[in-house]
Parts: structure tokens; C-alpha cells; sequence
């Protein structure tokens, strides 16, 4: 049917077909999207992976995420604050978050953005 939208999508978080994810030119890590065909783009749905590393983040839009594997340490810039990512933690922040994230084990997350 010419036209028609998905109305769900499955895959796996060991899914093959990762992606480079890219920061100002710069790798930062890869990701898996998953969406339907046709998908509207309210939201980005993807498994995040990325090697030990630090770099600076923006979150440019709301971001809702399940560390699946791996450990992170994320300062944010504008308060100070440090927050510790470990598997099965979920984390939640508001667009606009400036911070600097430090990979300290192989990291794997589960993400929903807010577009």
C-alpha cells in the first residue's frame, strides 16, 4: 500500500548496522536507529555504543536513556554536578544540558529523544 506508515518497530540491542556518531566531524560513538517506515520523527529511538572517551555534549533535545552495559561519568557544565552511569541505571535530561561525558567502560544505552 503506496503511502502507508508503520505503526510499530522491534529489533535487538545487538542488532548489526551501527552508525557513526559524530560531534563537531569528531567520533564519539555509533548508534542503531529504530523507527517504522514512514515514522513521523516525534521521537529518535536508538541503541547508543561508544568505546572508553571523553567529549563535551550538548543535549539539544530532551533525552530519556537506559544504560545497558558499561560505566560513564557525565559533569554538567553549568552546575557542577557529577553523575555516575552504570548498567540498569535510567537517566533523564532537559535540552539544552551542556556536559562533559567521560566513557569509562565500554558503554551501551538505550535512547529516546524528543524532537
Amino acid at each position: 500500500m503506496e503511502g502507508a506508515r508503520a505503526q510499530w518497530a522491534v529489533d535487538r540491542v545487538d542488532a548489526e548496522g551501527y552508525e557513526p556518531d559524530l560531534i563537531d566531524g569528531a567520533p564519539v560513538g555509533e548508534f542503531h536507529q529504530l523507527e517504522p517506515v514512514g515514522s513521523a520523527d516525534k521521537l529518535d529511538v536508538c541503541v547508543w555504543r561508544a568505546d572508553p572517551a571523553t567529549y563535551e555534549y550538548l543535549f539539544e533535545n530532551e533525552e530519556a536513556f537506559h544504560v545497558l552495559e558499561g560505566a560513564a561519568t557525565v559533569r554538567l557544565l553549568d552546575s557542577g554536578e557529577r553523575i555516575d552511569l552504570r548498567a540498569g541505571n535510567v537517566g533523564y535530561f532537559r535540552a539544552g544540558t551542556r556536559s562533559i561525558w567521560t566513557i569509562t567502560e565500554p558503554f551501551k544505552k538505550f535512547t529516546v529523544i524528543a524532537n
